[in-house]
C-alpha cells in the first residue's frame, strides 16, 4: 500500500509490507469495567477474583501428585511411568536449592522433571515463554508449583494463575495449583530446617502459640477510594495483570509476618497496631479469629458488589499495615498478591499474610503440618536439569493475521522539523484468532538515504490477543533533497509454542 506523508514543501510516500505471524487459538474472556478514572483495576482484580474461584484451588496435596507421577506405583519415577497424566512442575525455589547445593534446607534437590523458575521472577515474558513451551508438552494442562514449605508457591501460584485467567496461556485457561506443603511434604527429610518450625517436638515449633482469640464479629468500616494503578500502556487484560503482579512478587519486604515477641513479629500485645483480614469462611471466622480481625472469605475479596464496585477491596482500612491470613497459609498468600497488586496496603508497608496461618497465632485452630500423616521420602532428584521423565511436545500452531495500519507521519518538535527528521506512528492490529507474543518491529529499509533514527529491534507488546493492537512512532532522518521514499518494515514474533517467526 501507498501512503502520502504530508509537511512543508514536501511529501513522503511509504510503502509497507504485512506482517504474518503463527499463533495459536484464544478466546478473550470478557472482564467488568474498571472504576471511572481508573484503566487498570479492575482488569487486574477480575484475574484475581477469577483464579481464587477456579476450581480445583488452591493446592494439591503431595501423595496426589506422586500418584500422577508414579503411575505403576513402584516408588519411583522413570520411564516405565506414563508421562501422559503427568502436570508441569515448577521448583520455585533458588537454583541453588533445586540442585540441592544450597546446605541447610533443600539439599536433596528437586521432585523429578520439575523445572526450576525462582518465584519472584514467575511472571516475566521470558519465563512465561518458557512455561508455554514446557506446558507444550504435557497434555494434562495442570502447572504444579513447589517450594520449601508450601509459602512462596502460593505466591507464584497467585501472580501465574492470575494471568492465566486473563488469557496469557489462551482459552481454557492451564490449572494453576500448588504443593501443599512444598518440598516439606515431598521429601521431609531433605527439608530440616523447615521442618523444626513445625514439628511438635522441635522448640522452634510454629504451632506453640496460644495468643486470645476473638469471638466478636467486626463490621467492614465504609468503603474508600479507589487505588489509581496505572503500571503499563497495554489495553491487553493479560499484560495488565502480569505487570501488576510481578511488581507485587518483588515489593521490597518479607512476604510474611511471624507471631511471636521478637523485633517486626506479632502478638497480642501489638495486634491492634495492624488491619488484619481474615480470608476464612464465615463458619471458621465465627468459631474464632485474630482479635479485631474483618473477615472477608477469599472467594469474595476481588468481587463486585451488585452495583459494580469492589467494595469488600475498598472497605480494608489501610491506615495501618495490612496482615491477612487463612487456615494455613495457602489463600491468604495468595490473597497477598493480588491485593499488593491493586494497591490494598498501608503506604509504608506492604501487605502480609501471617507465617503457617491462624494455627501460629493459636494452635487450637487452623491447618496443622502433620507429622504424622504428611510426611513422606518421594524421590528427589539432584543436579541442575530436571530428570524425571521424557517429555515431548506436541505443540503445534497456526499462522496469524497481524496488520500494519494507515501510518500517521507528523513532526515530533519544531526542531525535529528543521532537523528533517520525520515521525509517523505505526499501528500494528491482530485481526486473527490467535494470541501473538514477543510482537516486534526489526528493521526498515528504506530508499532515497532514508534512515530510521529509532533503535530497532522494538518490542511493541508481550501479548496480543485477537482484536488486539499495539502501536508505536519510528523516526526517519530525511535527508534535505528527498520529497518521498519507500520503506519495507520487517518485523519478529513468537507463537503459543514459543516459536520464533521472521516477518514478512
Amino acid at each position: 500500500m501507498s501512503y502520502i506523508l504530508k509537511r512543508p514543501a514536501t511529501c513522503v510516500a511509504v510503502v509497507l509490507s504485512a506482517l504474518l505471524i503463527l499463533l495459536v487459538f484464544f478466546a478473550v474472556a470478557g472482564s467488568a469495567a474498571p472504576p471511572p478514572g481508573d484503566e487498570e483495576f479492575g482488569t487486574i482484580a477480575d484475574a484475581s477474583n477469577a483464579f481464587l474461584n477456579s476450581s480445583p484451588m488452591i493446592y494439591m496435596d503431595t501423595p496426589a501428585l506422586m500418584a500422577l507421577l508414579d503411575d505403576n506405583n513402584d516408588g519411583v519415577i522413570d520411564a516405565s511411568d506414563n508421562p501422559a497424566n503427568d502436570p508441569l512442575v515448577i521448583d520455585v525455589r533458588s537454583a541453588a536449592a533445586y540442585a540441592g547445593t544450597a546446605g541447610g534446607m533443600g539439599n536433596a534437590g528437586h521432585i523429578p522433571g520439575a523445572i526450576n523458575i525462582g518465584y519472584t521472577a514467575i511472571d516475566t515474558p521470558a519465563n512465561l515463554a518458557l512455561i508455554r513451551s514446557e506446558l507444550a508438552k504435557h497434555a494434562n494442562k495442570t502447572i504444579v508449583l513447589a517450594c520449601f514449605s508450601g509459602h512462596t508457591d502460593k505466591l507464584s501460584e497467585m501472580a501465574l494463575g492470575a494471568v492465566a485467567q486473563a488469557g496469557y496461556f489462551g482459552s481454557p485457561a492451564p490449572t494453576v495449583t500448588a504443593l501443599k506443603w512444598g518440598n516439606l511434604g515431598w521429601n521431609t527429610p531433605s527439608e530440616p530446617s523447615v521442618l523444626a518450625e513445625v514439628d511438635p517436638a522441635s522448640p522452634t515449633n510454629i504451632y506453640q502459640q496460644t495468643y486470645s482469640i476473638d469471638m466478636v464479629a467486626h463490621a467492614l468500616p465504609a468503603p474508600g477510594a479507589y487505588p489509581v494503578i496505572n503500571n503499563t500502556t497495554s489495553t491487553e487484560p493479560a499484560e495488565i495483570t502480569r505487570v501488576a503482579d510481578n511488581l507485587s512478587l518483588n515489593l521490597a519486604g518479607g512476604p510474611f509476618i511471624f507471631p511471636g515477641t521478637g523485633a517486626g513479629q506479632v502478638n497480642d500485645t501489638n495486634i491492634a497496631n495492624y488491619t488484619v483480614v481474615d480470608v476464612r469462611s464465615a463458619a471458621d471466622y465465627a468459631a474464632g479469629h485474630i482479635p479485631g480481625a474483618v473477615n472477608i472469605p477469599y472467594q469474595q475479596l476481588f468481587a463486585t458488589d451488585g452495583g459494580g464496585n469492589y467494595t469488600n477491596l475498598l472497605s480494608i482500612d489501610l491506615s495501618k499495615p495490612v496482615i491477612v491470613y487463612s487456615n494455613g497459609q495457602q489463600e491468604a498468600n495468595a490473597a497477598e498478591i493480588g491485593m499488593n497488586a491493586l494497591g490494598i496496603r498501608n503506604a509504608g508497608a506492604k501487605t502480609v499474610s501471617l507465617r503457617f496461618g491462624v494455627a501460629s497465632w493459636n494452635n487450637t485452630l487452623g491447618m496443622k503440618f502433620n507429622t504424622a500423616t504428611e510426611e513422606h521420602s518421594y524421590p528427589v532428584v539432584a543436579g541442575s536439569s530436571p530428570g524425571g521423565l521424557n517429555y515431548v511436545s506436541g505443540c503445534s500452531a497456526t499462522k496469524a493475521s497481524l496488520t500494519l495500519g494507515t501510518p500517521v507521519p507528523h513532526w515530533g518538535s519544531y526542531a525535529d522539523y528543521v532537523a528533517g527528521i520525520l515521525s509517523i506512528d505505526w499501528t500494528v492490529s491482530n485481526t486473527g484468532s490467535s494470541i501473538a507474543y514477543d510482537v516486534a518491529l526489526t528493521g526498515s529499509t528504506n530508499t532515497n538515504g532514508v534512515t530510521v533514527s529509532t533503535a530497532l529491534p522494538l518490542t511493541l507488546s508481550n501479548i496480543m490477543s485477537p482484536a488486539g493492537s499495539a502501536g508505536t512512532t519510528l523516526k526517519y532522518n530525511l535527508p534535505p533533497a528527498v520529497g518521498s521514499f519507500h520503506s519495507a518494515i520487517t518485523g519478529s514474533s513468537t507463537d503459543g509454542c514459543d516459536n520464533p517467526s521472521s516477518h514478512p
